[in-house]
């Protein structure tokens, strides 16, 4: 996004409706080219257009531009932040042992979240909804096979800044990759230890045994 519709994004939350001069004024841009930008905006769904009464002159209705509520996921966030504080104080309280045992559970669960397969189903059908599952998520994920063994690619870690501060996170991915997969795994690299991806290996013969 543009630095231009950035400032407009952050001006609207900070402040409210606006009319048109007055984001022209806040971004240093003419009306002409703020309009051009906002109504990107509001295409994107990101701003709302709305007009209000008229002015005390005699004219048109003025316009004002809100934030709508999906820009909010495009302004400053600290998530990061948070969870890495979260996961400092469990373990302070729980210790590191309990700790990983909770980031596991929060992987089963996560998975048993995943659309239902019907009963006897096939690993190809069990990789396939993983693969899904994990996209959606932003983990970017594909498989390769060979004769005796699948291997799980992630190009991407959601947790990434959080799992270079604490590498116990990973364990709730073994946990959920597992439970989606319904086999046992193993990983052999690690986007949080500086590798080009993580890498989860199906163990030898647990895809064909099911």
């Amino acid at each position: 996004m543009s630095q231009i519709r950035q400032t407009i994004l952050e001006t609207l939350s900070q402040r409210g409706a606006l009319p048109l001069d007055e984001l022209a004024r806040v971004a240093r841009r003419s009306p002409m080219a703020t309009r051009y930008h906002l109504g990107l905006l509001v295409d994107d769904g990101l701003v709302a257009a709305n007009d209000v009464a008229h002015r005390a002159v005699v004219g048109r209705p003025q316009t004002l531009y809100a934030l709508a509520d999906r820009a909010h996921a495009r302004l400053p966030k600290q998530y990061d932040t948070l969870a890495a504080q979260l996961l400092a104080e469990i373990m302070r309280a729980s210790g590191e042992k309990e700790t990983r045992a909770l980031l596991r559970r929060a992987g089963r669960r996560l998975a048993e979240t995943a659309p239902p397969l019907r009963r006897g189903a096939r690993f190809d059908a069990r990789l396939n909804r993983a693969i899904d599952f994990l996209s959606a998520r932003g983990y970017l994920a594909h498989a390769e096979k060979s004769d005796s063994t699948t291997t799980l690619h992630i190009c991407n870690c959601p947790y990434r800044q959080v799992t270079l501060m604490y590498r116990q996170v990973c364990d709730m991915d073994i946990a959920l990759i597992g439970g989606l997969l319904e086999s046992p795994l193993k990983m052999t690299q690690c986007l949080a230890a500086r590798d080009a991806q993580c890498v989860f290996v199906v163990k030898p013969g647990s895809a064909q045994k099911r």
